[in-house]
């Protein structure tokens, strides 16, 4: 999932960034893209190797929970927002 999350946003970018610079900077912004999503992940799995170490079980059980309810509440008020946007056309 994550690759093909970090594929869909460096592909958007990347054909904002061909159409509107030249091949240098093109080549610049890619890889500084390509920099941000490294440092991002190393970043990440770093922070989740540390904190695994730290949590226990109940504690990785009850961090999934809340964080599944705070998904489920931002899907909520997303799907309310579409709705409310979506509304006008009918």
């Amino acid at each position: 999932g994550n690759l093909v999350f970090w594929v869909s946003v460096f592909g958007a970018v990347l054909a904002d960034a061909y159409t509107k610079t030249d091949s240098s900077e093109f080549m610049l912004a890619s890889g500084g893209i390509l920099a941000g999503i490294l440092l991002h992940d190393i970043g990440l799995l770093t922070l989740i190797s540390l904190t695994r170490k730290v949590m226990n079980r109940t504690m990785i059980k009850w961090t999934s929970i809340i964080a599944g309810i705070l998904l489920l509440g931002f899907g909520c008020y997303f799907f309310y927002e579409f709705y409310i946007g979506i509304k006008v056309y009918f």
